[in-house]
């Protein structure tokens, strides 16, 4: 199965329909369309690109499943316009003849051409004065921040080195104890 940029059917000048795909180069050139070789070209796909005389679009092989619990395939044909997408529903592939891809053309093209393309504000870039001062609040918050962190190790310092002082007098008290106790035993 060729993905959807190798296989391509577009309209040339003359009224011929070329027919490309990378994977099967000389079967393709020889294709006419609505014939039966062009629909066993096309159950073979899962997506491609048509251009036709009014219009473009890509069509993908979407999957459904039926009430009776059976799956089936079926074609849609999407274009995107304006940050939105359209769809178009095509049909089995039987269905896919040239001038239901050139109505879905057709319809596709009149969507999009009745849409008035929206163009979004660029947003005006902040003043540098503004962006300066934000800077400079930054450094002040991290420098304060940085302060308060050496505080706080200093005061963890002090505390550990109480922590020590007072292990050392509770180990001297212990010794003490002990001497007495034994003094007491004899």
């Amino acid at each position: 199965m060729a993905g959807r940029l190798d296989t391509e059917i577009k309209y040339t000048t003359g009224n011929h329909y070329m027919f490309f795909d990378s994977a099967q180069d000389e079967l393709v050139r020889k294709l006419k369309p609505d014939t039966p070789e062009y629909f066993t070209w096309l159950e073979g796909l899962k997506s491609f690109h048509f251009e036709g005389k009014h219009g473009h679009f890509t069509a993908r092989r979407d999957t459904s499943k039926n009430k009776n619990g059976t799956t089936g395939t079926y074609w849609s044909a999407y274009r995107r316009f304006n940050k939105k997408q359209h769809r178009r529903y095509l049909g089995g592939s039987e269905k896919l003849d040239i001038g239901t891809l050139e109505a879905a053309a057709q319809h596709l093209t009149n969507i999009c051409s009745q849409e008035t393309k929206v163009k979004t504000p660029r947003r005006n870039p902040e003043k540098r004065e503004i962006l300066y001062a934000r800077i400079e609040a930054r450094d002040k918050t991290i420098e304060q921040k940085e302060q308060t962190i050496t505080k706080l190790e200093e005061k963890i310092d002090d505390q550990e080195q109480t922590i020590k002082e007072l292990k050392a007098s509770i180990r001297k008290l212990e010794s003490a104890a002990k001497t007495k106790r034994e003094k007491l035993e004899l």
